[in-house]
């Protein structure tokens, strides 16, 4: 059932305008040496900044949507009493992050009965801002202009196509590395654009293709309803069109069939 409206124009409000205000406080650490990372048990890092900004985002819902569900990479989950659940990404990229590489940024997704309705990421050191909700299309932001219609490329030839992952690091199987010298075979260039900065980009015709084979939910819960209001197509690399998946394939359309095609025939 479609949600109402109102309600989804309320959450769209709230993630476009406290989306980057949260990120930006990764700014006070940033590109200093005044913090030292932690590590989680899977080996990847978490930093004061992480905490500081999904603990902001979350009070404010907290205070905007009171009974909507909170799920956050950082902290454990808040349960809701309606349909809405909140994902939270506090930094997409701590490993940019750390290293004073200005690509990272704040992931924030609304989801209504576990389907991605809302979407936002912002990149706090570009002043850069994408966000949409389902049926009411994308838009980009830079610094403080005024938003502007948010679109993918139109290539639909995988050989003309810009294909961006986070690392090659994430083709982590012998049968994954294969299949990443596949697609740098016959795509036109390959290039590392770290974590959500790949998403920006697919949004706004930058790149044509994003393929990571390696995510959360988190990575990924804001992604379909910007790429899919920007007129490209994003699912897991199986084709299905899910967030609650461990994989991203968002592209182009064209492109996106094209490398499904590729990747099922590579994995059979």
């Amino acid at each position: 059932m479609t949600p109402p409206p109102l309600e989804i124009n309320a959450r769209l409000h709230f993630a476009a305008t406290n989306t980057m205000p949260c990120a930006k406080l990764a700014l006070k650490w940033f590109g200093k040496d005044t913090f030292t990372p932690d590590h989680k048990a899977d080996g990847s890092p978490v930093t004061i900044a992480d905490k500081a900004i999904e603990t902001e985002i979350r009070k404010r819902i907290e205070e905007t949507f009171p009974n909507d569900a909170i799920l956050g990479e950082e902290f454990e989950d808040k349960p809701g009493t309606n349909d809405y659940q909140w994902v939270i990404d506090p930094i997409d990229g701590t490993i940019s992050f750390v290293q004073g590489i200005p690509l990272f940024g704040t992931m924030l997704a609304c989801l209504h009965k576990g389907t991605p309705v809302i979407g936002a990421i912002a990149m706090p050191c570009l002043d850069e801002l994408v966000y949409a909700a389902t049926g009411q299309g994308a838009f980009h932001q830079i610094n403080s202009n005024d938003p502007v219609p948010a679109k993918i490329s139109d290539v639909n030839q995988l050989g003309n196509a810009l294909v961006n992952t986070t690392a090659i690091t994430y083709f982590n199987t012998p049968k994954l590395r294969t299949l990443y010298e596949r697609i740098d075979t016959e795509c036109k260039y390959t290039r590392g654009f770290p974590d959500c900065y790949g998403i920006v980009l697919l949004a706004t015709g930058r790149v044509d293709a994003v393929v990571e084979p390696t995510v959360a939910i988190w990575d990924i819960a804001s992604v379909p309803p910007i790429i899919s209001e920007a007129g490209g197509l994003a699912t897991d690399t199986a084709g299905q069109h899910t967030v609650h998946t461990n994989s991203l394939l968002a592209a182009t359309p064209a492109v996106h069939s094209q490398l499904l095609n590729l990747i099922q025939t590579q994995t059979v």
